[in-house]
């Protein structure tokens, strides 16, 4: 029976994740203890898997018609995406004369993956790709159990086509496209059973295997010699087809080890306030902190200088006043109030 109690987990993944990618995005050197603990990819990747793995846990849980169901979570990215797209255009044609125009594609069909760049404004690539799962879930996989069998070949599919892309230098398409995210999403089908459990001494045991694992793995990858590129780092010898097959298993290897812990740690862990108000409001931190450091880290570095735990300093308050004002923009608006407007209007029922 799939029960409707709030889960606990999801906030924690979605708070963490949401701060790996906004951390990600200011302390940005390959040669930083953040990135060095994740190699071939960059830390901040681990926050895009922690919610992929969670749209699976919660589609995979999803009853009745598919319609609603993608209606009621593409409005709200869709709603905010398209308008922060507007204002970066306002803002950049007075002040460049450029419209950018690329932040518009993740909204016609999620075509921006099939580029091999991202948009002006970097992470809404991830609009696109959020598209392409719900549209992957409700066409193939919706109402179906996951199997060893299913994964084992979706996981070898992933690896094949990433290696393939990667191999032809598509590396943005090979990190944008569904398939490098397709184990961890069903991953989070299959574990859609799985439910928040109690603290305890697990919590701890599983915080300690977990931050062991992060260490040895980061010194593991300092003897390789990992490459600096950008969003997969190269292997030694990446020259070769042999190389790139070994960096996609790898990848996806860190990938799923790392969103199967931080799940089992997450699940682990007590309901807190804070961290439901820091899961609340991601959609507006994911589409505004990276135009906010654009437009305004030199300046933050000029005032407090440009140190390492300064640079920290700077995550935390793009953490939490974007979060603030990402929650005075939802009680103005209200977005769901307009969701649920517009869903009796096309649909003539409410969503």
């Amino acid at each position: 029976m799939v029960t409707t109690e709030r889960q606990a987990f999801i906030d924690w993944m979605k708070a963490i994740g949401m701060f790996l990618i906004v951390t990600g995005h200011v302390v940005g050197s390959p040669h930083a203890m953040f990135n060095e603990v994740a190699q071939p990819i960059y830390t901040k990747q681990l926050g895009v898997a922690f919610f992929i793995f969670i749209m699976g846990w919660g589609l995979a849980r999803e009853r009745g018609d598919w319609m609603p169901v993608l209606f009621k979570r593409l409005f709200p990215i869709y709603f905010y995406g398209i308008i922060c797209a507007l204002i970066l255009s306002g803002i950049f044609w007075f002040t460049k004369g450029d419209i950018n125009e690329s932040n518009y594609l993740p909204f016609f069909a999620g075509i921006n993956v099939f580029f091999n760049y991202f948009p002006a404004n970097p992470t809404t690539w991830y609009i696109g790709t959020y598209l392409h799962v719900l549209l992957v879930w409700a066409l193939f996989l919706r109402g179906k159990s996951i199997t060893p069998a299913l994964f084992g070949c979706a996981f070898v599919f992933e690896i094949v086509f990433r290696a393939a892309l990667t191999y032809i230098n598509k590396d943005f398409m090979a990190y944008m496209m569904l398939p490098n995210w397709l184990s961890v999403f069903l991953m989070g089908m299959w574990l859609s059973d799985k439910q928040d459990k109690e603290f305890g001494a697990g919590t701890l045991a599983i915080a300690l295997l977990w931050l062991m694992g992060l260490l040895t793995w980061a010194w593991v990858g300092g003897g390789l010699s990992v490459g600096n590129e950008f969003p997969f780092r190269s292997l030694p010898g990446m020259e070769s087809g042999v190389s790139v097959m070994v960096q996609s298993i790898v990848i996806s290897l860190v990938y799923i080890a790392n969103t199967f812990l931080g799940f089992q740690l997450a699940r682990r862990l007590f309901s807190s306030r804070l961290i439901n108000f820091f899961s609340r409001n991601t959609i507006l931190v994911f589409i505004l902190h990276m135009p906010i450091i654009y437009a305004f880290s030199s300046y933050f570095y000029d005032v407090i200088g440009d140190h390492a735990y300064k640079r920290i300093m700077w995550v935390v308050f793009l953490f939490v006043a974007l979060s603030l004002f990402s929650e005075l923009c939802e009680r103005i608006v209200n977005v769901k109030k307009v969701q649920l407007k517009v869903y009796s209007a096309v649909f003539g029922a409410r969503a």
